[in-house]
């Protein structure tokens, strides 16, 4: 396990097993929470990007191309990973995730990356 020194959190959008978020937190030790611990199920994805925006150390992991133009359009933060892989089991979505975590946090965080695809 890597431990990562700062204020950064990944929030998980509502499509995204809660489960994940558990298993990404045990394996990066990065604060994750999903939309629905956030209490944010039903809430418009503006007000959400808004919310992490104003957080500021927030990346979001999504399916939802909403996030992708926000972040485009409206800039930085939040962070993006954005999920261009269909749907599938927690097990296969949890392997992909996890064999790109590294390179995201790296892109993201530490380099000058906005938006991290993985397919």
């Amino acid at each position: 396990m890597t431990t990562f020194t700062n204020n950064w959190e990944f929030w998980l959008d509502e499509n995204i097993s809660p489960i994940i978020s558990k298993w990404l937190m045990d394996e990066i030790n990065i604060r994750c929470c999903s939309f629905h611990l956030l209490k944010l199920s039903q809430t418009p994805d503006l007000e959400i990007y808004q919310l992490a925006k104003n957080k500021e150390e927030v990346i979001i992991i999504s399916k939802d191309e909403d996030y992708r133009e926000l972040v485009a359009w409206k800039g930085t933060p939040p962070k993006l990973i954005s999920i261009q892989f269909g749907n599938c089991s927690n097990k296969i979505f949890w392997e992909k995730l996890k064999a790109k975590i590294y390179d995201a946090i790296n892109k993201l965080i530490y380099g000058d990356l906005d938006i991290f695809d993985i397919k």
